[in-house]
């Protein structure tokens, strides 16, 4: 950067004998040269601040070569930067203004569970009235209840399970009637449909398919 270069007002100097409109005019001047004379160096030190930033940061960091979107991090032992590979899914982690905002976009709450037992996911669950119109109450993971007929409901997914193999825990009551019984069967007492799309249960008293006003199912996988 150049050294600035002083130059000498050549305009009339505000001084308290001018009048006051003379005065003004001649301040207004002064200040105007004053801009102008040093507006140049002011914006050469911006850029040359600027530079040196840019050169001091790029002097600390890993080739940039290559690390496109990739996070920039603090090593383990705290004495140098490294990068770390970021996937759109961390991306979208990053970007969320908050712990809340992150658990909306994993999809899941934090669970705080004594123990070292494993923990896994209901990946669905509903909570409906099976009496006449199905009504869902409440659900998770559940796009639609089918009423296949008294007692009889299928469970639709709204995103697939993984596979076939998932458990089906369930609970039924009704104003009028004791508990009830849940079973993942048809009501021939066949295997029910069971996909990755959807899976079919049976409300049953005693021995008998009954409609019950509220039914609980949750599955485990």
């Amino acid at each position: 950067m150049t050294a600035p270069v002083i130059r000498q007002f050549a305009g009339t100097i505000p001084d308290k004998g001018q009048s006051q409109s003379a005065f003004d005019t001649n301040v207004d001047a002064f200040l105007d040269w004053q801009a102008l004379q040093f507006a140049p160096d002011l914006v050469a030190f911006g850029t040359f601040a600027s530079n040196t930033t840019a050169a001091l940061v790029a002097g600390n960091l890993p080739s940039l070569t290559g690390r496109e979107l990739d996070a920039v991090r603090v090593n383990a032992a705290g004495d140098d930067v490294e990068f770390a590979d970021v996937t759109a899914a961390g991306w979208a982690l990053l970007d969320d203004a908050d712990a809340a905002a992150q658990r909306v976009t994993l999809g899941v709450r934090v669970i705080d569970a004594p123990g070292t037992a494993p923990l896994f996911a209901c990946r669905a669950w509903a909570n409906f009235n099976g009496v006449g119109t199905v009504a869902i109450l409440a659900s998770g993971n559940v796009s639609s209840i089918t009423d296949n007929g008294i007692g009889d409901y299928t469970i639709n997914f709204a995103t697939d399970m993984p596979d076939n193999n998932y458990a089906v825990a369930g609970s039924a009551c009704s104003n009028d009637e004791r508990t009830f019984q849940i079973q993942s069967t048809t009501f021939d007492g066949d295997p029910a449909t069971k996909d990755t799309s959807a899976v079919r249960i049976l409300s049953m008293n005693n021995t008998s398919a009954k409609d019950s006003g509220n039914i609980s199912v949750a599955i485990f996988r």
